[in-house]
C-alpha cells in the first residue's frame, strides 16, 4: 500500500470522526511517520495510521503507548517545504539542501595562509632574479602576488607585494625597485577583487580579460616611474632595448617607454596570471575544508578541483553521504 493510500484512509477516518473536511493528511506526513530514527512522533497519527491498516480499536491503543515510550536513539531533524497549494511536499533530502564544510579553525588557517604568502613571496624574487640573468623581456616579480591575490584574497596580496619589494631591497643591495611597490599593489587589488568581488574569474574569457586590465593598469603607473625617475631606462635590459627601438622609430620618449612596457606587461601579467590559476584550487583545498573552490575562480581552477567532501550539513544536522 502507498503513503498516498494510508494518507487518503486517514483523512477519511479523520473526517468521519471529527465531520469536518479540514484534516487531510498529506502524503509526506505519512511517510514521516514511518522514517526511522524520528525524535518525535505523533501518537494520535500512528494510532489512525494502524486502525486505517485494519488493526483493531485495542489494539490500536497500544500503538499510543508504544509511541510514547518510544526513545530513539540519536535525533535526526528534518525540513519540509511548502507547495503553492499550501500542502506539505516530500522531506527535504541532501541534494536539495546541502552545504559543504565550514572553514578550517583559525588556529591551522592563519599557518596556512602565511604559508602562501611565504611561497608567493619567494616565487616573486625568483622570478624577478631569472629575468635578470637570462635578460627576457618579462618582469615576473609578480607571479606570486598573482597566486595569492586568486588564490586567498586582495589584501593578502598586497601584503605580499609590500613584502617582496622589501624583500629584493636585501636581495639586490639596492632600493631602485621600491618606488615600482605600487604598480604591485595596483595588480594585488585588481587581480583580487576582480577574481573575488566583481566576478572576473567566472569564465576564462573574462579571466583574460582580467589579465589585460592587470597589464595596462601597471603600464599606466609604472612608464611615468620609469620616465621620471630613471630617465626613460629601468633595470630590464631587454625593456630597455624595446624602448630604444620604438624612439629611433621616432615616438617621443614617454610613448616608447609606455609601448615598450605595455608589450612586456601583458605577457608577463598573462603568464603571471595562468599559474595562479594552476595553483588556486590546490591551495583553497589546502586552506578550507571545502574540496570545491569558490565559484568565482577561474574555470580552469576548478576543473583542477578534486570531487567535493563526502562530508555533508542537511540543515542543523551533519551526516555521512556517499560520494556518487
Amino acid at each position: 500500500m502507498s503513503y498516498a493510500e494510508i494518507a487518503a484512509r486517514v483523512t477519511n477516518l479523520r473526517t468521519h470522526r471529527s465531520g469536518r473536511s479540514s484534516v487531510a493528511v498529506s502524503r509526506s506526513t505519512v511517510y514521516d511517520a514511518f522514517r526511522p530514527g524520528r525524535t518525535r512522533l505523533d501518537a494520535d497519527l500512528v494510532v489512525d495510521i494502524v486502525r486505517s491498516l485494519g488493526v483493531a480499536d485495542a489494539d490500536a491503543d497500544g500503538w499510543r503507548d508504544r509511541c510514547i515510550a518510544a526513545k530513539p536513539a540519536a535525533p535526526r531533524p528534518t525540513s519540509r517545504v511548502g507547495t503553492a497549494s499550501g500542502s506539505e511536499a516530500p522531506p527535504v533530502g541532501a541534494a536539495s539542501v546541502l552545504r559543504f564544510d565550514a572553514p578550517r579553525p583559525v588556529g591551522r588557517r592563519v599557518p596556512l595562509i602565511v604559508g602562501v604568502m611565504v611561497g608567493a613571496v619567494l616565487l616573486n624574487v625568483a622570478g624577478s632574479r631569472i629575468v635578470l640573468w637570462l635578460d627576457l623581456p618579462l618582469y615576473l616579480d609578480m607571479v606570486g602576488t598573482a597566486v595569492a591575490a586568486v588564490a586567498i584574497g586582495p589584501w593578502y596580496a598586497v601584503a605580499t607585494a609590500v613584502i617582496t619589494q622589501l624583500g629584493a631591497v636585501v636581495v639586490n643591495q639596492s632600493t631602485l625597485g621600491l618606488p615600482f611597490t605600487l604598480v604591485a599593489v595596483v595588480g594585488a587589488l585588481l587581480w583580487g577583487y576582480g577574481v573575488h568581488r566583481w566576478g572576473w574569474g567566472r569564465s576564462l574569457s573574462r579571466f583574460l580579460l582580467l589579465s589585460v586590465v592587470v597589464a595596462v593598469a601597471c603600464t599606466i603607473i609604472a612608464a611615468p616611474i620609469t620616465d621620471l625617475l630613471y630617465g626613460g631606462f629601468s633595470a630590464h635590459a631587454a625593456g630597455n632595448s624595446l624602448t630604444v627601438r620604438f624612439r629611433d622609430a621616432g615616438m617621443v620618449l614617454p610613448l616608447a617607454i609606455a609601448t615598450a612596457n605595455l608589450i612586456t606587461s601583458l605577457l608577463d601579467k598573462l603568464i603571471a596570471s595562468f599559474v595562479a590559476l594552476s595553483l588556486a584550487a590546490p591551495i583553497r583545498r589546502g586552506i578550507t575544508k571545502d574540496r570545491t573552490p569558490s565559484s568565482n575562480l577561474p574555470p580552469m581552477a576548478l576543473f583542477a578541483a578534486e570531487r567535493p567532501s563526502p562530508t555533508l550539513h542537511v540543515g542543523v544536522a551533519a551526516r555521512r553521504a556517499p560520494v556518487l
